[in-house]
């Protein structure tokens, strides 16, 4: 009796007359699918830890943009003199980028504090900790 077989390893058809080749053959052939079907998995693993670390530092800046983008929209500056100040202030403490880094690239935040004639705005660096009045009283 023969059997027509697909050797993987050669990308070619064979014939087999012998049982115990036969046996060998589907042997070999289990176990090369079993190493490409655990490189593959290895691989996948990989890709998906890469891809999840990706989209999570992306992610972060999005968010940072974002907070920094909600604080603008809502009024937090009262005119562009206080908007020029916070951005001058952020300008100077661009901190070296193991710093900032180690803090997850944080931009200084901003201090309301409401008033009855108006909002003092002070904007405070999250890695050295130096505030600074940005308030721009000419708009109260």
């Amino acid at each position: 009796m023969s059997f027509h077989i697909y050797d993987t390893e050669n990308n070619t058809y064979s014939t087999i007359y012998d049982e115990e080749e036969l046996s060998n053959a589907v042997f070999n052939s289990i176990k090369y699918y079993r190493e490409q079907t655990e490189h593959f998995a290895e691989k996948n693993k990989e890709w998906r830890e890469n891809a999840i670390e990706k989209v999570n530092d992306e992610l972060k800046q999005e968010i940072a943009s974002l907070k920094l983008q909600l604080s603008m929209s809502y009024g937090e500056f009262s005119s562009q003199h206080e908007k020029d100040a916070y951005l001058n202030f952020q300008e100077r403490h661009m901190h070296d980028r193991l710093t900032s880094r180690a803090h997850g690239g944080m931009r200084p935040y901003l201090i309301p504090t409401h008033t009855g004639i108006g909002t003092v705005l002070k904007v405070v660096c999250p890695i050295c900790g130096q505030e600074e009045d940005i308030t721009d009283m000419e708009v109260w």
